[in-house]
């Protein structure tokens, strides 16, 4: 095998190994990221976008429980509710509910 192909496969086998190594379950990413800074993130970004200010005069909060909200959309569907998506009145003219 001459040296050009040694480095070849040597490559190829370094970039199989570089995207294998880095596979991360992003279900868990995510259940750490709520448990060790998700508050915070969420703070900032409400602050960057004048949420207290609009919403609450001024005065801000932490948020420590984390809400998942959904919107019953008709029988077989919801619509859940996401940091920065917009739902429109038709979508939630049901009510809410928690899960």
């Amino acid at each position: 095998m001459s040296i050009t192909s040694y480095n070849c496969l040597l490559a190829a086998s370094v970039q199989v190994a570089w995207i294998v190594a880095v596979k991360v379950p992003l279900v868990d990413v995510e259940k750490e990221w709520q448990k060790e800074s998700a508050a915070r993130h969420i703070q900032t970004l409400a602050e960057h976008y004048g949420v207290y200010q609009d919403l609450f005069n001024g005065d801000y909060f932490t948020p420590v429980v984390n809400l998942h909200v959904c919107y019953d959309y008709d029988d077989d569907l919801v619509t859940p509710v996401y940091y920065g998506n917009r739902i429109f009145p038709a979508e939630v003219a049901y009510g809410e509910f928690s899960f």
